[in-house]
């Protein structure tokens, strides 16, 4: 497993690449690691655009671990587009599931950004969790960038 570590304006970035897939993007406080790898280095490009705002999909093959459930919960996150919100309850009610799981396999999603669990939100107009380093400030810097260029 390959890694890097690069700098955004609020935090680092760590992206964790194997076999070809990137299966780890995180928020973290370690110190920067500069990588050769053209699947990371693919990635971070990727990352940056979409802090510049010139990029509202992204083309990186992923591959974060989880199990069956957690798996169902990040594909239906895919669907959310950019500047979109979704209530854990509609996630939920697609995969006949109760919202808590839901928040709990967004709890576990290994490769934030990408697979965009903090446009979920709770129906009482509270934000909901994330799990990443920085916490809630940084669901709500990507909520309010997302919304802002949507």
């Amino acid at each position: 497993m390959d890694q890097c570590i690069f700098k955004i304006p609020f935090a680092n970035v760590c992206i964790k690449e194997q076999d070809g897939e990137i299966t780890h993007i995180s928020f973290t406080k370690d110190k920067l690691i500069k990588t050769s790898n053209k699947t990371l280095l693919n990635a971070k490009n990727e990352i940056i655009q979409y802090f510049l705002g010139s990029r509202k999909k992204f083309m990186m093959k992923i591959n974060p671990d989880g199990t069956i459930f957690q798996k169902k919960v990040w594909a239906a996150l895919l669907s959310i587009k950019y500047g979109q919100t979704k209530y854990y309850s509609d996630i939920a009610n697609d995969l006949n599931s109760s919202p808590r799981a839901v928040g709990n396999a967004c709890g576990y999603n290994k490769c934030l950004i990408v697979i965009p669990c903090h446009r979920v939100i709770s129906k009482n107009y509270k934000r909901g969790g994330f799990s990443s380093y920085g916490g809630i400030v940084h669901k709500d810097i990507l909520l309010k960038k997302e919304q802002s260029k949507a």
